[in-house]
């Protein structure tokens, strides 16, 4: 699925194709402002690769909102408790105006990781804290907000705004050789 091309997802920066495995997401400080400049972008995934994309992450996800509703007897998300906790398959069939809001509120990071896994890409793994050899050292595009999610011709459509590179904070604290 090199590139994303068999699946049919897409991402585009600024009008211009953009590859899949080196697409990222901000994690911290996740849509604050960005000392680098911010570019449009757009990343469409047919909602047929949705559910294969997301399952794992979105079925552990319901369980998670289950568990907190059943255990504090109220709900963060109550449309998602009285629809009876749809599968992602359901939701897209249903439910759509709450699986957009809870894509864009939770699962933005779930959905490009997702993408950066189908895309061939593997992360490097820190031998120790502060790691700096496994930095991320690729040069990509960060998503640094999505400000819409979408449904329009059979594809799920996410758009906001990101920056070319990545913020990368090593401590060295207790760095063991």
């Amino acid at each position: 699925m090199a590139d994303g091309q068999a699946s049919g997802i897409r991402c585009e920066v600024g009008g211009r194709r953009h590859p899949l495995a080196f697409l990222g997401c901000r994690g911290l400080n996740y849509g604050q402002h960005s000392a680098l400049p911010l570019h449009p972008f757009r990343l469409s995934v047919p909602e047929t690769a949705l559910a294969g994309l997301l399952d794992e992450p979105f079925n552990g996800f319901l369980q998670t909102c289950r568990e907190d509703d059943l255990l504090y007897e109220e709900s963060d998300l109550p449309e998602l408790m009285h629809a009876g906790y749809p599968d992602i398959t359901a939701m897209l069939a249903g439910h759509r105006p709450l699986l957009a809001g809870m894509l864009l509120d939770f699962m933005i990071g779930d959905v490009m990781d997702a993408i950066g896994r189908a895309s061939g890409y593997r992360p490097l793994h820190a031998r120790y804290w502060g790691d700096v050899e496994a930095a991320d050292a690729r040069a990509y595009f960060t998503v640094n907000q999505v400000q819409t999610v979408s449904f329009a011709d059979g594809q799920v459509i996410f758009e906001g705004q990101g920056y070319y590179g990545v913020y990368v904070i090593w401590l060295t604290h207790g760095r063991r050789a």
